[in-house]
């Protein structure tokens, strides 16, 4: 496979970005008898080259505190700032690369170039999509030559999901917002979705991400943030996260994890295979 590596200053000299949100509220149907407190007073900063994970039950205001980070809603109280200044719409959305659930389900081009080029040709008129198109796959593992003219249609569900995410990354954004990127993928499909994930952080860039999928992404995320009723309620690093031992979001594998931290052991260091065998050997996997 071909690798190409563009950076956001072969389109426009941009630079990574750090985000704050200074108190920051959102409501849907304000005024109105229907109306829902989404987030409340949020704070919450996120460093250039983070991976964090947002955490938290259905209706917690996980998504909308995701889209008011990607400029997609604006907080009714409170400022979120870019890089230490305050901007909205357009002028921070093309330095934002954001998926909701499922993104797949938007698909509507003839074919997966068309598909994938779609968001450059809108940011970038007038410019070649090519190198970017081709670029935004390879970060996907996938190849231009190989699958350009396919239909979206006819790609399986890890494949589809792949090039959905290349469709965010064409334009080469600072920084990454997906909403539940592993759901509905069985396990092929979310190990394709992880290496391409794992490229991004490669590149030392940002990425925001609301799951339950924590055996999958805990690995690769640098700091957690709990979310209830529409507050953040822990802001921590993944290893005191885990420490925790949080009930609603403890798993088997998040056990062993734990555990492995106790003993001052770097779980996110091993391999699936070793993990398996602390669990079935223990003791005498630890003395090898």
């Amino acid at each position: 496979m071909k690798r190409i590596w563009l950076s956001r200053r072969d389109i426009d000299g941009g630079r990574i970005l750090r985000i704050d949100l200074v108190d920051v509220s959102y409501s849907y149907h304000p005024g109105t008898p229907l109306e829902k407190l989404a987030i409340r007073r949020i704070n919450l900063s996120i460093e250039e080259g983070e991976t964090l994970l947002v955490l938290g039950k259905t209706g917690s205001g996980k998504s909308t505190l995701l889209q008011i980070i990607a400029s997609l809603l604006e907080p009714q109280n409170g400022t979120v700032l870019y890089d230490g200044v305050h901007k909205r719409g357009y002028e921070i959305r093309r330095r934002i690369g954001f998926a909701f659930q499922m993104p797949e389900d938007q698909f509507f081009a003839e074919n997966v170039f068309e598909e994938v080029a779609f968001a450059f040709r809108n940011f970038f008129p007038g410019r070649d999509p090519k190198p970017f198109v081709e670029k935004a796959l390879n970060l996907v593992g996938m190849d231009l030559e190989s699958i350009g003219n396919r239909s979206p249609f006819t790609l399986s569900g890890g494949e589809g999901r792949r090039v959905a995410l290349a469709s965010i990354l064409v334009h080469d954004p600072e920084v990454l917002v997906l909403d539940e990127p592993l759901v509905m993928l069985d396990k092929k499909g979310k190990e394709m979705i992880l290496d391409a994930l794992k490229r991004w952080k490669s590149l030392g860039k940002t990425l925001i991400i609301a799951t339950h999928d924590l055996d999958w992404l805990l690995p690769i995320a640098d700091r957690t943030v709990l979310m209830e009723n529409g507050k953040i309620l822990l802001n921590t690093d993944v290893r005191s996260f885990l420490k925790q031992n949080l009930k609603s979001f403890t798993t088997s594998k998040s056990k062993v994890y734990a555990e492995l931290l106790r003993k001052n052991i770097d779980p996110f260091s091993m391999t699936y295979d070793d993990l398996i065998k602390y669990v079935c050997w223990g003791e005498s996997f630890e003395a090898r």
